[in-house]
């Protein structure tokens, strides 16, 4: 039953999909963390779902999928991974000392660096969409939204947590290193193996994209602020997800 509950903890904290209601307790919460792929596999048969059924259906043009492809992932999260991107691109654009920047994170109001780089972001999303156009690159990015999410919650259980109150630390404090671990590892590896069962050379160029972003996210947040946070984890989810989308699209349209 905790492992039940633990779901609906992810689901309601990482996602708007209406949930039952409940009091959390730290059993429950315990076991949450190994659920944060969930709204990652609800977005992904999301974008299938609009592929399909409005692109492939001829319902709409290239620009109009585009654009509510792009939409999608905000819909369904409420945009809590979005807040963390905007409110870390904010902290890094500021050049401070790393208490003053996470001081900017706990800010509540968006400085123009996030709404900027939240721009850039939106515009990326939508180009590379609009060149989405084959069942071999949307299979691919929608696998992404659940290897982006296992990898982001392996990060807060091993990186050291820069903020000892936060919600993260909430959640990975009572995390075994065992049932979640063990979950998202899995979770990861079989997404990766479908990614490269699809295409070998996109597969291998996502597990490389990722190592590569994860090392440098573990570097530039203690380097930057002394550890992860939530709002990291969300800067961190977001890139993986726009890496993956650009390694979808170059791939397939490549030929690879």
């Amino acid at each position: 039953m905790s492992v039940i509950k633990a779901c609906i903890i992810a689901m309601s904290m990482y996602s708007k999909i209406p949930m039952p209601q409940f009091e959390w307790d730290e059993k429950s919460m315990r076991h949450a963390l190994a659920f944060l792929p969930m709204p990652g596999v609800v977005i992904g048969a999301a974008q299938l779902a609009l592929f399909y059924f409005l692109y492939q259906g001829r319902l709409t043009g290239a620009g109009m999928y585009a654009a509510l492809a792009t939409a999608l992932p905000i819909a369904v999260t409420g945009g809590i991974h979005m807040d963390g991107y905007c409110d870390t691109t904010d902290a890094l654009c500021a050049r401070q000392p790393k208490e003053r920047r996470l001081e900017i994170l706990k800010d509540s109001n968006a400085g123009a660096f996030a709404v900027i780089w939240a721009g850039v972001y939106f515009v990326l999303c939508y180009g590379a969409w609009t060149q989405a156009d084959t069942a071999g690159a949307v299979w691919l990015i929608a696998l992404g939204y659940v290897s982006s999410r296992a990898l982001s919650g392996l990060a807060a259980i091993f990186f050291p947590n820069a903020n000892k109150n936060g919600s993260l630390a909430a959640f990975t404090r009572p995390a075994g290193k065992g049932f979640v671990c063990s979950a998202l590892i899995l979770a990861f590896a079989a997404v990766s193996a479908l990614q490269i069962w699809i295409s070998a050379a996109a597969g291998t160029a996502m597990l490389a994209g990722e190592a590569a972003l994860l090392a440098y996210y573990y570097r530039m947040s203690k380097k930057c602020f002394g550890g992860v946070t939530g709002d990291l984890a969300g800067w961190f989810l977001q890139c993986a997800e726009l890496m993956i989308l650009y390694v979808s699209v170059l791939a397939v349209r490549g030929g690879f």
